[in-house]
């Protein structure tokens, strides 16, 4: 079993630097669209993609002619969102290394802050809320994507746990940011009109095992994990994961439905 010994900012350029995010991505494109249609993104607007990875958001922003900033922890995320900002033919997109909970920027700078599934993954949870809210301008949006906590990542969150000996300081699980309540409690009386929204992104794979396999091959967060659990346990690990997604795996369409939660609220 590996030891922990390097900052938690360390740790998580390292996650995020792992595996290939870049085959994963492509799975959200939809649901970074919805962000955007969400809060009427348009030429007028300054906005801010925190954990962008790839660029999906940032880029669909930009499209819509809005000024796009992207940031994340990891710089490998940020060299090939900008090589799909090239591609995509907007390349006036300012990329930025930076933490969700010291966002590098000023107060009241942006007039829309999303994230995709990015913030979730910050600690602490309440640092991040006020970041969100700090840099965005009175009157202005933030939305953010976040797993549900009935959704799939969880629940092999979960399975994965089970292998881990106590941590009783362990962080808030990532996907409370997919909970209403908990949401509303960490965001508070800086917003109005709070509003969520179901959604659901497909993965296509051939089988459950085949879903399991390119997580622990192309998702840095299950890579990490797995060299946290002792090698004799894997095989039955392995099994148990199966079973978990075998609950979710659609076969009419060969893939796993991963539902998501898409929160968005006004800055007062």
């Amino acid at each position: 079993m590996t030891q922990e010994t390097s900052s938690p900012e360390e740790q998580a350029k390292r996650v995020w630097s792992l595996g290939s995010y870049s085959d994963i991505a492509p799975h959200f494109l939809s649901m970074a669209a919805h962000l955007v249609d969400a809060t009427d993104v348009s030429s007028n607007d300054a906005v801010l993609d925190v954990g962008c990875g790839t660029g999906n958001v940032a880029i669909t922003a930009a499209r819509r002619g809005a000024s796009a900033t992207g940031l994340d922890i990891a710089p490998v995320m940020l060299d090939e969102a900008q090589e799909n900002a090239a591609i995509a033919g907007v390349e006036d997109i300012f990329w930025r290394e930076g933490t969700a909970t010291d966002l590098p920027f000023d107060d009241d700078a942006f007039d829309i802050t999303l994230s995709c599934v990015g913030h979730m993954f910050a600690d602490p949870p309440d640092a991040a809320a006020r970041e969100l809210l700090r840099v965005t301008q009175s009157g202005g949006q933030i939305a953010f994507t976040s797993w549900t906590p009935t959704s799939v990542v969880p629940a092999m969150g979960k399975t994965m746990t089970e292998y881990f000996p106590p941590k009783p300081d362990a962080p808030d699980p990532p996907f409370l940011w997919g909970d209403p309540d908990v949401v509303g409690k960490r965001l508070g009386d800086d917003v109005d009109e709070l509003v969520f929204e179901t959604g659901t992104v497909l993965t296509p794979v051939l089988s459950p095992a085949h879903y399991w396999e390119a997580a622990v091959t192309q998702s840095g967060m299950f890579i990490v994990a797995l060299e946290n659990i002792d090698e004799d346990d894997r095989p039955a690990l392995r099994e148990e994961m199966i079973g978990t997604i075998e609950q979710y795996f659609d076969d009419s369409q060969n893939a796993v439905p991963m539902e998501y939660c898409l929160t968005t609220a006004v800055v007062g």
